[in-house]
């Protein structure tokens, strides 16, 4: 009973991350990677991203540990690795969230729209690029909780 308690947490924690990214990466990123310097941002300053960050790490985190926890109390041989790969792609998402993406925003933040800052191309490229990362963290995590939970109920 407590497996499938987990095998539904650890779906719905990743199946809800990745869609808030892929969501992110179909859609804002494109919208903001087309705007000129000063509305990039007025707009990113608008986005209360200290909302979704936390949640982002804090979701990556407490998913692989689920994820660890629930390979050692499965003891497949087939689904224990992929509950394992799972969560090494939900830690992905945390740890790009809160040691990329986090720090560019929280410099975005303070900059000014008048004044153009320094590098802010590379740092817009750079968060957009670590934004792909944990999307792709997060597709992984979804893909090998659901095949593990596959293999595992077989």
């Amino acid at each position: 009973m407590t497996t499938h308690i987990f095998d539904v947490w650890l779906l719905a924690a990743s199946g809800i991350q990745l869609g808030t990214l892929w969501i992110m990466k179909l859609s804002i990123l494109p919208m903001l990677n087309a705007l000129p310097y000063n509305r990039y941002v007025n707009t990113c300053q608008l986005i209360d991203m200290h909302t979704f960050h936390p949640i982002a790490v804090w979701n990556g985190l407490l998913a692989a540990g689920a994820g660890i926890l629930q390979a050692y109390m499965v003891g497949d041989a087939v689904a224990s690795p992929l509950y394992v790969v799972g969560s090494l792609g939900m830690l992905v998402v945390g740890i790009t969230s809160e040691g990329f993406n986090r720090p560019i925003w929280r410099q975005i933040e303070k900059w000014s729209p008048v004044n153009v800052a320094e590098e802010w191309n590379e740092k817009r490229y750079r968060w957009h690029f670590a934004h792909q990362v944990r999307t792709y963290g997060a597709i992984l995590a979804v893909a090998c909780y659901a095949a593990a939970m596959i293999t595992a109920g077989a």
